[in-house]
């Protein structure tokens, strides 16, 4: 049964693969390397919404965890109680902490339907299915040092694109009412995501000598594309993160400016004590300038 749906499916893709090649050959580029490269920027425009969800959340994650660790010092000695106000705390600020895994599930079943249908390829024997040199279905391993330089292309790839994305996934700078700009918050999974910057570019460098080499034209257009999207993504989170800012900043400036202002009863004495004083000047000025004309008697 699970062949059957993996053959199925892996038709499926070839007559897609297919299409995609005939609009590759209209544009001048009739290669199922360029069918390749576009297959991966569809799958990854579809799985946009799922990659939005899991980067905002990543970012909501990172800025709750001054309060998660307050929880944590708070019931450290009760575990289901600190489960149940975390759990709170996510609800409360809209936040699941398991969206980060929803783009790599999705990617699994795709990942290996692709690599049946390239071990599976009908059009191998094509000289379309040539591309820059590697044959797309052929799988060429560690003796052949000809073939190396995919292989780390692949490993280059997955470590630029980590390291873009956790420079611009870091959570922004945090200021308060006055312009002081606070330290941002502590991020538990830092040192977990530079070990899979080390870890990760080797792994799949190895996996990529035992795979088709199609497989490997999908990691590195993969990476590439991910790489636009989180810098797109992180320029649309850090544009709303400001908005609220501003909102709240305004917000604030709105409750000083009620609290500065004097009161109505305070200005009305001073207002109508002026003249006053202005009439007893002209007065005396009067008296003296009658004064200095009346003729002294002798």
């Amino acid at each position: 049964m699970f062949n059957a749906i993996i053959t199925t499916c892996s038709e499926a893709m070839s007559s897609f693969m297919a299409l995609l090649f005939q609009l590759a050959s209209a544009v001048g580029l009739p290669y199922y390397g360029m069918a390749i490269i576009l297959f991966t920027i569809v799958i990854k425009i579809l799985l946009y919404p799922l990659t939005w969800k899991q980067t905002k959340s990543m970012r909501r994650m990172a800025e709750l965890q001054p309060k998660m660790q307050e929880l944590q010092k708070k019931f450290a000695n009760d575990k289901q109680k600190l489960n149940q106000k975390m759990m709170e705390l996510y609800s409360t600020e809209n936040v699941n902490p398991y969206s980060g895994c929803l783009p790599i599930l999705v990617q699994i079943p795709i990942l290996y339907i692709f690599y049946n249908t390239l071990r599976t390829f009908p059009y191998g024997e094509d000289a379309s299915a040539w591309f820059f040199g590697y044959h797309l279905p052929t799988t060429y391993g560690w003796d052949d040092f000809a073939h190396w330089p995919l292989p780390v292309l692949v490993g280059a790839s997955v470590y630029v694109s980590s390291k873009i994305s956790m420079a611009i996934n870091k959570p922004p700078e945090v200021k308060t009412a006055k312009g002081k700009k606070l330290p941002p918050p502590p991020n538990p999974a830092e040192k977990t995501q530079k070990m899979m910057l080390t870890i990760m570019p080797f792994f799949l460098a190895y996996i990529c000598f035992s795979l088709p080499s199609g497989m490997s034209f999908y990691f590195v257009t993969m990476n590439f594309v991910s790489a636009l999207q989180s810098y797109y993504i992180n320029r649309k989170l850090r544009r709303e993160t400001e908005q609220r800012q501003a909102a709240i900043a305004a917000q604030e400036a709105r409750k000083r400016g009620k609290t500065a202002e004097p009161p109505e009863e305070a200005e009305a004495p001073e207002q109508t004590a002026e003249p006053e004083k202005t009439k007893t000047v002209k007065l005396k000025k009067t008296m003296k300038l009658k004064e200095s004309k009346t003729p002294s008697k002798t």
